[in-house]
């Protein structure tokens, strides 16, 4: 008989998780796992109001989260879809003997019995994850608890498996020394996939609020100390810990010279704040979006490199180039989607996983429970893609081309005007040149965005290659426009990001330079964390979306 869950109650994460753990194996927990006899009942316990197509099911439980990332800069962006996706695979390698665990790509802590080695109990695991996730600052608590009939409970109504959990050693070997506790919570629980949610929801949150990204806000950088400090009062969510500042804009000191004003070098070359706006007066300038996290994040495929040289731009005859960009784009309505479309990662990773389950998903070619194994492989290229990116972006301290081109003042121009409806160029000055759509807060060379289209492109055709000896073909993106191959997709990601005038044209093949290779080291760590176990039970288990009959 199953047990309740209501009676438990939690609320934050703890130290007993994976953080500092190198092997526990699954042995541990051998003397505190029943027989094979079913303590729960799939089919009775799935709930009737939950989509019993599990892809459809993952997509009412993801796409709420997607809409709370609306506005969010990039980089958290992908760090909280990345916590997320990381969750699912290992709520996947938890209910599948001998699959390792996702983070340590050690055994995982425990093996839920045979009763519960389902893709049903994976997706009531992930559902009730979700809702550990939620105290990311990214994500509004408030908003997430949309269940979709699922029976999940909020961290706080579990506060005795946390305890259990904070009293069990990281390195513990067996179920004494203080684990015994925890141990016996997975028996007490007959292994209830939201329980084991919750107990990977709480190892997970902790190891992700130390990863290097200063989520919780918890540290600074003291220039008193040149090292990084804790905050000891108003601090705020993903502050720098290293010593990065925007030099000083010799633009703003030196007198303005006419002749002069095209030429450009020493900190003139480097990277400054842009003014941002809204219609209610509000000015601000910016700052340069995490510049600490090449430095300090935590990487799971390779530690990131320097390996660009400065491209040593003509920021004179290169500028020109830009504007010349936008004005054509101002004509182009093609151009101008697909600017739209790339400036969001999550819609660009939409239509690839979409096409992936058209042309897989709809066949039953690929289970349930590899899909969600593919979208952690390419949300772990994608991660690992940022964080190399950021490191050679904090790095080189490129000039955007607005401020560049903001600097000609008095300047005629034919280019973009600012009205994204309008077909054509118009006659502006250069000191009110704006790229044709937001230009991020952080440095412009290399292009990020080229480098994490290069990560999608090289796991996604690594990935369905090497399972089904072909990938996916003939994409049409929400605009209308085709796409023939993932390659297509690639070019036309980084070309937007030109014909935007975000970019000069050098960081986008730079982007694309310093990502390679990282799908492959992503295909390397699937097949680490798969262990060749899924091949094992896809055929074993209950076919992809037919939920057994309930026999109580």
């Amino acid at each position: 008989m199953q047990l309740s869950l209501s009676r438990s109650s939690s609320s934050s994460s703890s130290r007993c998780g994976f953080l500092g753990i190198v092997a526990v194996v699954a042995a541990v927990f051998a003397t505190v796992v029943p027989s094979a006899s079913a303590a729960y009942d799939v089919g009775c316990l799935y709930p009737e109001k939950a989509s019993k197509d599990l892809f459809q099911a993952r997509r009412d439980i993801v796409f709420p989260m997607s809409a709370q990332l609306v506005g969010v800069e990039t980089p958290m962006v992908i760090r909280g879809s990345h916590i997320y996706t990381i969750g699912m695979a290992a709520c996947v390698a938890y209910h599948t003997p001998g699959m390792k665990d996702p983070i340590t790509l050690q055994p995982t802590r425990f093996t839920v019995p045979k009763f519960a080695q389902n893709p049903y109990s994976m997706m009531m695991c992930i559902a009730q994850y979700t809702l550990h996730i939620a105290d990311d600052p990214v994500f509004h608590k408030n908003r997430l608890r949309n269940n979709h009939g699922y029976d999940v409970m909020l961290p706080s109504e579990m506060m005795d498996l946390k305890e259990a959990i904070d009293k069990c050693p990281a390195d513990a070997t067996s179920c004494g020394g203080g684990c015994w506790d925890m141990c016996r919570k997975f028996v007490e629980y007959d292994y209830d996939p939201y329980f084991i949610g919750h107990y990977l929801g709480f190892t997970m949150k902790n190891y992700y609020d130390t990863d290097g990204w200063n989520s919780e806000g918890d540290l600074r950088y003291s220039k008193t100390d040149g090292d990084v400090v804790p905050c000891t009062g108003n601090c705020r969510t993903y502050q720098p810990t290293t010593n990065y500042t925007p030099v000083a804009d010799p633009r703003s000191y030196e007198p303005y010279d006419e002749a002069t004003k095209y030429e450009c070098t020493g900190d003139c070359r480097r990277w400054q704040p842009l003014q941002e706006g809204d219609e209610y007066g509000n000015l601000v300038e910016q700052e340069f979006v995490v510049p600490h996290i090449g430095k300090m994040a935590t990487t799971y495929l390779r530690e990131p490199s320097l390996s660009l040289n400065d491209p040593e731009y003509d920021l004179y005859q290169d500028s020109l180039k830009v504007i010349e960009e936008v004005k054509y784009t101002s004509s182009d309505q093609v151009r101008k989607d697909a600017i739209t479309l790339f400036d969001n990662k999550l819609q660009v990773r939409r239509l690839i996983q979409d096409k992936v389950l058209e042309q897989f998903g709809d066949s039953r070619d690929i289970s349930f429970q590899r899909y969600i194994m593919y979208l952690a492989g390419i949300s772990s290229a994608e991660y690992d893609g940022v964080v190399q990116a950021w490191h050679e972006k904090a790095h080189h301290d490129l000039v955007r081309p607005t401020t560049v081109i903001k600097y000609w003042d008095d300047d005629m121009l034919e280019t973009f005007g600012g009205d994204r409806g309008m077909n054509g160029p118009v006659e502006i000055k250069a000191r009110d040149f704006e790229a044709f759509i937001r230009v991020m807060p952080h440095a412009e060379f290399p292009s990020g965005s080229s480098c994490l289209c290069k990560t999608y492109q090289e796991f996604t055709d690594l990935f369905l290659t090497d399972l089904y000896n072909r990938t996916v073909v003939d994409f049409t993106d929400a605009y209308s426009r085709e796409y023939p191959d993932m390659a297509e997709l690639l070019h036309v990601c980084g070309q937007s990001r030109i014909w935007g005038g975000m970019h000069y044209p050098e960081a986008v093949p730079a982007g694309e330079q310093i990502c390679e290779g990282l799908g492959a080291l992503a295909m390397d760590w699937y097949k680490t964390v798969e262990n060749g176990k899924i091949d094992e039970l896809d055929n074993l288990w209950y076919s992809n979306d037919t939920l057994p009959v309930c026999m109580e």
